[in-house]
């Protein structure tokens, strides 16, 4: 068994890796977000998942809808990526939390597994600390939890 992140990992069913991934990630802040699709992609090939499919939007905002689209396409589990920074406005919360809500509502209503991958950070350094291959990476870690809930 291995252990990484906090998540005790065996090796995955087949039916998991049959199933049909979606990753859909906001343009918005790319320089934050295609490490963590990297990351996350990488993880996939190692462990074996052939099945992906990638749709990029233009920010946090419309990844609920694109996800939504996707489930309609097929898609059996669905990685969402997107960084939102405070800013001066309460925008920031507001993007945020209903961008969660959405998520987690059209997970629950389909009955398909969504995992939140969309940073909500207080400054860019926090952002870029989260993203960063060096750092703390949540591609994989995010890539995991949504593996690890589509076993159930």
């Amino acid at each position: 068994m291995k252990i990484e992140n906090g998540f005790k990992f065996e090796k995955l069913s087949k039916s998991v890796m049959n199933k049909n991934i979606c990753i859909v990630a906001s343009k918005w802040n790319d320089d934050i977000v295609s490490p963590m699709i990297k990351e996350s992609l990488s993880y996939m090939k190692e462990v074996g998942i052939k099945n992906i499919n990638i749709v990029r939007v233009p920010g946090a905002w419309e990844i609920p809808y694109a996800a939504l689209k996707s489930i309609h396409n097929g898609a059996e589990g669905i990685i969402a990526f997107g960084s939102i920074i405070k800013g001066e406005t309460p925008h920031f919360e507001l993007i945020a939390n209903t961008t969660a809500d959405a998520l987690m509502k059209l997970s629950i209503e389909n009955s398909i597994p969504i995992v939140n991958g969309i940073l909500a950070t207080n400054n860019i350094e926090q952002a870029f600390e989260r993203s960063s291959v060096e750092k703390l990476n949540k591609g994989k870690e995010i890539t995991q939890s949504l593996l690890e809930i589509m076993e159930l």
